[in-house]
């Protein structure tokens, strides 16, 4: 199936299978019947989800960043309404540990991308999710070549 093909191709970026819950949520993405877009970035990747909530576009982004070789931060954000600006409105981000694999498991997972098809609502904010991360998210530097699809099993 080319959607899950075009999420596996994250695997390839260093670090990725440094993080086994990465490989978890990768595969949750790939089976949703929901439209997204996945860019590469200098640091990772980001995933915009295209689904409608409440009859509006989803603006609900993840950004799966590398800050370090032993640290993967998922950054829940919205990018701003407004065109020119390149502001982002955090709803939180979760820090793996490369040595604590066992910290999150499929139920996180479920909870995350929950969260994410929601639009990014308080009510259903995952329990793993802390409101601030001790890292700065960097700007959007993609790696050209978008792909997007839509996902489906």
């Amino acid at each position: 199936m080319e959607a899950l093909e075009n999420l596996q191709q994250l695997h390839a970026e260093p670090n990725f299978d440094r993080f086994p819950i990465l490989s978890e949520l990768i595969s949750n993405l790939g089976g949703l019947k929901f439209k997204l877009s996945v860019q590469r970035c200098k640091a990772g990747a980001d995933i915009h989800f295209e689904n409608e909530v409440d009859g509006i576009k989803n603006r609900a982004h993840l950004r799966i960043f590398f800050p370090t070789e032993t640290k993967c931060v998922l950054f829940f954000h919205k990018k701003s309404s407004i065109p020119f600006s390149r502001d982002r409105f955090s709803y939180g981000g979760v820090v793996i540990d490369s040595r604590s694999t066992e910290r999150f498991t499929g139920r996180d997972v479920r909870e995350w991308i929950q969260f994410l098809i929601s639009g990014l609502k308080p009510h259903v904010r995952p329990a793993s999710l802390r409101k601030s991360v001790p890292f700065t998210i960097p700007e959007d530097e993609f790696i050209p070549s978008e792909v997007k699809h839509e996902s489906s099993i």
